[in-house]
């Protein structure tokens, strides 16, 4: 496969920079699916209320005409009645709209949310080539787009024969019902498939977004070595880093080698690893290690120790325990208190120390 192809997965910063440009994954038909479905529960819910408003609001609008005086109608008359028709309207329809614009939001926050994409609202004359807009409505997308318009259409063109096919079965039974009733069971109809066309554009919006991911993630891929310089310029180039991390152990290793002239005794492997400690009766509750190594730098140790006269004792098993099990700036494991114990009371016999 050749190193050019797009065959990776996008990283999180060209993710976060393509939000920044505005290409997100967003389905315009879920939305508008979601925000029919919420308006026919609300009217599901309300309708009756709904109908009986408008109906008094007609009622009482008319009556108000018929008590109008005979003299011309003056601007201090309308202002009245408008402020009651808006009054009116804002209790009937507001929360219809209210629900509505309530899941344009919902819609929109699952998809992503608002996105300020300044970068998508700066000039760029490409998009207005003929031959860019040729290429964005190229096979593949207009394929989709040919499918899921057909598929939309084949699905409510079926619910809406299946809907009218029960009506017509039971039209002896709605032609003997009176005008209200018969009214009623059609505005019942209307709403059940209302309802049911709604969750399959709903069902098909969610599809929508799917392909719209997909598309979008399709587009996002990258190169091996786009992968590569993204790293870098995240994470920093590696080989600096090395060096960096080379660079601070060396100096945090000459730190250290700059405690032993102060050590108390440095205990050995003899060769392989050195723990130097240090112990203050009286000031420190147990010993603490103030510089170890092996290799190299057990060597160094070593060499500082005998330039300065630290005492060095030779404990195979007690350094390699020092060593694993303490870090330099820890006192010593409560569990070689004992041995570290023998070692000093061996020193202070022989009075190469005084505690």
């Amino acid at each position: 496969m050749a190193g050019g192809e797009r065959t990776e997965k996008p990283t999180a910063r060209r993710l976060r920079d393509a939000r920044k440009k505005g290409q997100i994954a967003r389905s315009r038909d879920l939305g508008q699916a979601l925000s029919l479905l919420v308006a026919i529960g609300v009217l599901g819910w309300s309708g009756r209320g709904l109908v009986s408003g408008l109906a008094s609001a007609v009622t009482t609008g008319l009556e108000r005409m018929g008590r109008t005086p005979t003299h011309d109608v003056a601007m201090t008359d309308l202002g009245p009645v408008a402020i009651d028709g808006l009054r009116t309207m804002g209790v009937l329809v507001g929360p219809l709209a209210l629900a509505t614009a309530a899941a344009i939001v919902a819609a929109h926050a699952a998809q992503g949310g608002w996105v300020m994409a300044t970068e998508a609202l700066q000039p760029n004359w490409s998009r207005l080539s003929p031959a860019n807009n040729i290429k964005r409505l190229g096979p593949s997308m207009g394929g989709v787009d040919l499918v899921k318009m057909l598929v939309t259409v084949g699905v409510l063109t079926w619910l809406c024969v299946h809907v009218v096919t029960g009506l017509l079965t039971r039209s002896p039974q709605l032609a003997r019902l009176a005008p209200f009733d018969a009214a009623a069971a059609g505005w019942g109809e209307a709403l059940r498939l209302l309802r049911w066309s709604a969750l399959a554009l709903v069902a098909l919006g969610a599809a929508d977004y799917g392909v719209q991911r997909w598309r979008l993630m399709s587009s996002l891929k990258m190169t091996k070595q786009e992968i590569k310089e993204d790293f870098r310029l995240t994470e920093g180039n590696p080989e600096v880093k090395a060096r960096v991390r080379r660079i601070q152990m060396t100096m945090a290793r000459r730190r250290m080698l700059t405690a032993v002239p102060g050590a108390t005794v440095v205990v050995t492997n003899p060769t392989h690893y050195a723990v130097a400690l240090e112990y203050r009766r009286g000031v420190m509750a147990a010993p603490r290690v103030v510089a170890k190594g092996r290799g190299f730098t057990a060597m160094r140790i070593k060499e500082i120790a005998r330039a300065h006269g630290v005492p060095m004792v030779e404990n195979v098993p007690l350094a390699q325990a020092l060593f694993k099990t303490a870090d330099v700036g820890d006192t010593i494991p409560a569990a070689l208190i004992e041995a570290v114990a023998e070692v000093l009371a061996y020193l202070i016999r022989l009075k190469r120390i005084v505690l």
